[in-house]
């Protein structure tokens, strides 16, 4: 949502400054600040967030940050300042990185196999939705000429937890962390809730908890996520997450802004980002049809290769300086959105979930999600750079940053990214611990070795 406010009149007018043409923009330096708390944020949450869930729980610590959400979101409601609302921004940042963490961790760790890709994608897709909401709420707002064109998105914010705190109070626990600390009843009571017992040996189905979780000697700290298997593992998690920004997401982020300075009329702008959220709903949505029915690498390997084409072809355009290329870089900024949000998007959550460790799952995916944090860092520091108009203002150019990052990103999955589709936790860990070359994980899959979870 903050990088939409760079359009937005009112907001340029009452944080930014006046350029000669008589303009309004925000500031490269205000820019990058506002956006570089987020990533610094979420590092920090990311920190913290692995041995609190360790020691509180799964369920607790989400709810706990939801409330503070609430709390941070007076902050930027109320900011008299750049400097305040930049560090509103900041301390949300630490709390998104709680979520950004949490919901893999949680995910993997309640659902079976069937469905565990399912639940991870919908991670991208509550983010989708998040943006969807704020982008329509700023259309509705934009051409308001008050403060509350960008004050009535803020407040927007408040609704999530009023919904997900009293829902999250009736939700279970992970029977995973419940059995690591030893609370035996208590996962036989979560596991009765998920599943029919009349369909599903409950006892067995714990037993095959406690028996992966005795496969994995690890003392459970950080420091394990880097010996052995595991160093594989927390690549892997990191690179998924990480392919997520260099493939070209910022981009995501500027689309209001960037629209503006391709030479978009002012009345199609928001417009046009409602549709393209809207479109990224639809794509994430339709995602569970190749996850469904292809494994991750076909999955990823496929996206990558579309949005390098995309993204090579917006750079060509962009050194075109017609009003045809500005429309048809807005048409490539649809494709890109379409094929990220049903391909890299959701299956980067699948492949964070599948990959980690049972014991050292919260960890793991906090060290991705620091990961992809400091790439987003660096590029929230230099995308406003690149295209604002008083800087590099390369324009849709900025295509041939990220064309070849993503062909980095296609290269390394080709040979690291191993196929997990369909394999039980168990069967994880004895193929990591063999050190088999990733391309071959399918065909060595260990049939004896196999549990249908419930």
């Amino acid at each position: 949502m903050v990088p939409s406010f760079y359009a937005l009149p009112m907001f340029q007018r009452k944080y930014g400054i006046q350029l000669p043409n008589g303009d309004w923009t925000i500031e490269a330096k205000w820019q990058t600040a506002f956006l570089v708390g987020t990533p610094i944020g979420r590092i920090t949450g990311a920190l913290g967030v692995g041995m609190l869930s360790d020691r509180f729980g799964r369920k607790m610590v989400t709810i706990a940050a939801l409330v503070l959400m609430s709390g941070v979101t007076f902050i930027v409601f109320f900011a008299t300042g750049k400097e305040m609302l930049c560090a509103g921004w900041i301390i949300s940042g630490v709390i998104w990185g709680v979520f950004n963490t949490m919901a893999p961790t949680y995910a993997s760790e309640m659902c079976p196999i069937k469905l565990r890709a399912f639940l991870s994608a919908a991670i991208n897709l509550s983010w989708v939705i998040g943006q969807l909401v704020s982008t329509g709420v700023v259309t509705g707002t934009s051409t308001r000429e008050d403060i509350w064109a960008y004050r009535i998105p803020l407040a927007v914010q408040w609704a999530f937890p009023a919904i997900l705190v009293p829902a999250l109070l009736f939700a279970p626990e992970s029977p995973w962390w419940l059995l690591q600390k030893g609370r035996i009843e208590d996962a036989r009571k979560t596991l009765t809730r998920l599943v029919d017992p009349k369909k599903v040996d409950v006892d067995l189905y714990l037993d095959y908890i406690v028996q992966t979780d005795r496969e994995e000697v690890v003392s459970g700290s950080f420091k394990d996520c880097f010996k052995g298997s595991d160093l594989r593992r927390t690549e892997i998690g990191a690179m998924a997450f990480s392919i997520q920004v260099l493939c070209g997401a910022n981009i995501i982020n500027f689309f209001a802004y960037f629209f503006q300075l391709t030479g978009v009329p002012q009345d199609m702008i928001f417009k046009l980002t409602v549709g393209l959220s809207g479109l990224a709903f639809v794509s994430t949505a339709l995602s569970s049809i190749p996850i469904a029915r292809y494994g991750r690498r076909a999955i990823f390997l496929t996206g990558l290769t579309v949005m390098a084409t995309v993204l090579f072809i917006m750079g060509i355009l962009g050194c075109i300086d017609t009003k045809g290329s500005s429309w048809g870089t807005a048409i490539l900024l649809y494709i890109w959105t379409g094929t990220y949000d049903m391909t890299v998007g959701p299956v980067a959550f699948v492949i964070v979930s599948e990959t980690s460790s049972m014991r050292l799952r919260s960890k793991t995916v906090a060290i991705s999600a620091i990961t992809v944090s400091v790439f987003a860092l660096v590029f929230n520091i230099a995308v406003p750079y690149m295209l604002n108009e008083a800087e590099a203002d390369i324009k849709g150019k900025v295509g041939f940053v990220f064309g070849p990052l993503c062909i980095i990103s296609l290269i390394w999955t080709y040979f690291r990214l191993p196929e997990l589709k369909g394999l039980s936790y168990m069967e994880i860990d004895r193929l990591f611990e063999s050190g088999i070359k990733a391309r071959d994980f399918k065909e060595a899959r260990s049939k004896d070795t196999y549990i249908e979870e419930y």
